[in-house]
C-alpha cells in the first residue's frame, strides 16, 4: 500500500541562492543571504521536484555561509536554497479508520524526498480501511509540526479528495493549481449553496442547539456553523417550552412587564440572545440555520442535498481554473458562475416532494364551474 504525501515545505519558506558553484561533497554553502535561517534547520537545495534536489542539515556561520552535513551532488550559482527546517515525514496509521487514533507506524519515518512531488512510504501491511496521517520532523532538533488531515485509500465519490482529484483530470495542466487552492474554491462554492438553499426554502440546514441564559437573560450561542435563528423555544424548569417571540431591542424597556408563558427574545450582534422574563434563569432551545464547517480532510463529504451536483462543483473548479489561467475573462467567470448557481436553485425545489404542491391531478375533475 503506497501512501504519499505531497512536499509542501518550501512553499512561502525563507529562500536564499548559492554565490558558487558548490562541488559534491562540500560542507560549507556560500550563500547570498542566510536571514530566516537558524541553527540545525534543514535546508533544501534546489527546487522541489527537481533532479538533485537534496536535503542537508545546516547552521549559518557568518552572513554569507553554512556549515552543513556533506552534500551527496554539485550545485551551480544561483542554485535556491529553502529553509524549510524539517528534514523528515514520519507516516502513522490507524487500523480503525478515522475513528481510531494514528500512531507512527515502524520504518515509517521517512527522509524528506525533495526531488519529487511527493514523499511516499509502503506499507506492506496495510489495507484499503485502514487511515494514515503525517507530520513533518527534525530529526537534529526533535521538533514535529502537528499532525496532517486524514488520508484513506477508498474515498467516496462526495468527498473532497475525489472533488479535488476530478477537477485536476480535466484540466489539459494542472501543475500551475495546488490541491490548498482546489479545496478553497470547492468551499466557496459550498458556502454559496448552503446560502441559496436557505433562502430558497426554510426546511434546509436546520440545527438545534440548547443555550442557557441566568437571571439577566442572556446567552451565548457557541456552536461554530450557527448562521442566523429560525425559532425559539423557552423553558424554565427543562420541562415545560413556551414559543418565544421575537422583538426588536428598542422595545424593551426597565418597566415593561412579560410572563413566563409567554417569553420573548431579541438579539446582541450575532450570537447573544436576551431572553425575557429572565426569572431564576433557563434554557432556549434554537432552531437555527447552519453556515456548514469546510471540508478539511479528504474524507470530508459533501451535505446530503448537495450531492446530486457535485458536477457543479467541479465545473464551479474548472471555472476559477480557467479564469487564474487567463483563459477566460472576469466577466465571462460570472457568467458562467451564475448558470451553476440558477441550475442548483431550479433543481433545489420542492424540499419535500410528499407535499401537497406535488401531488398530481390524474383524472379530470368534475362539477360546477361557478358558484352560485
Amino acid at each position: 500500500m503506497i501512501i504519499k504525501a505531497r512536499n509542501l515545505l518550501s512553499e512561502g519558506a525563507p529562500k536564499t541562492y548559492l554565490t558558487n558553484l558548490e562541488a559534491a561533497g562540500t560542507t560549507v554553502l556560500r550563500v547570498k543571504n542566510t536571514s530566516g535561517m537558524t541553527t540545525s534547520w534543514a535546508v533544501q537545495l534546489g527546487e522541489t521536484n527537481e533532479e538533485q534536489t537534496e536535503i542537508v542539515i545546516g547552521t549559518p556561520s557568518g552572513v554569507g555561509t553554512i556549515t552543513c552535513g556533506s552534500t551527496s551532488f554539485e550545485h551551480p550559482t544561483d542554485t535556491p536554497l529553502i529553509f524549510i527546517k524539517y528534514n523528515q515525514i514520519v507516516f502513522e496509521r490507524s487500523t480503525a479508520g478515522t475513528a481510531g487514533t494514528a500512531s507512527p507506524m515502524t520504518s515509517g519515518t521517512i527522509t524528506y524526498q525533495a526531488d519529487h512531488e511527493f514523499t511516499q512510504f509502503d506499507d506492506t501491511s496495510g489495507s484499503v480501511s485502514y487511515a494514515y496521517r503525517t507530520y513533518f520532523r527534525n530529526s537534529v532538533l526533535a521538533v514535529n509540526t502537528t499532525e496532517s488531515n486524514w488520508i484513506v485509500i477508498t474515498p467516496s465519490f462526495y468527498s473532497l479528495m475525489r472533488l479535488r482529484e476530478r477537477t485536476k483530470s480535466k484540466l489539459w495542466n494542472a501543475d500551475f493549481l495546488d490541491d490548498q487552492e482546489v479545496d478553497d474554491w470547492s468551499n466557496e462554492f459550498k458556502d454559496k449553496l448552503t446560502n441559496l438553499a436557505i433562502q430558497v426554502n426554510e426546511d434546509y440546514s436546520l440545527g438545534t442547539v440548547d443555550v442557557g441564559f441566568g437571571t439577566a437573560g442572556l446567552g451565548t450561542v457557541t456552536t461554530g456553523d450557527f448562521k442566523q435563528p429560525r425559532r425559539v423555544w423557552v423553558t424554565y424548569n427543562g420541562n415545560d417550552f413556551y414559543q418565544s417571540s421575537k422583538m426588536e431591542a428598542n422595545d424593551d424597556f426597565p418597566d415593561r412587564t412579560y410572563i413566563s408563558t409567554h417569553p420573548y427574545h431579541y438579539w446582541f450582534g450575532n450570537e447573544i440572545i436576551q431572553v425575557n422574563p429572565p426569572e431564576s434563569g433557563g434554557t432556549a432551545r434554537i432552531m437555527f440555520y447552519r453556515q456548514g464547517t469546510p471540508m478539511i480532510n479528504d474524507t470530508d463529504e459533501l451535505p446530503l442535498y448537495m450531492r446530486g451536483y457535485t458536477d457543479g462543483f467541479v465545473d464551479y473548479n474548472l471555472i476559477q481554473a480557467q479564469h487564474k489561467d487567463n483563459k477566460i475573462s472576469l466577466t465571462d467567470k460570472k457568467v458562467a458562475e451564475t448558470t451553476l448557481i440558477t441550475n442548483f436553485t431550479g433543481q433545489l425545489i420542492p424540499r419535500d416532494k410528499s407535499g401537497p404542491q406535488t401531488i398530481k391531478i390524474v383524472e379530470a375533475v368534475s362539477g360546477d364551474d361557478f358558484l352560485p
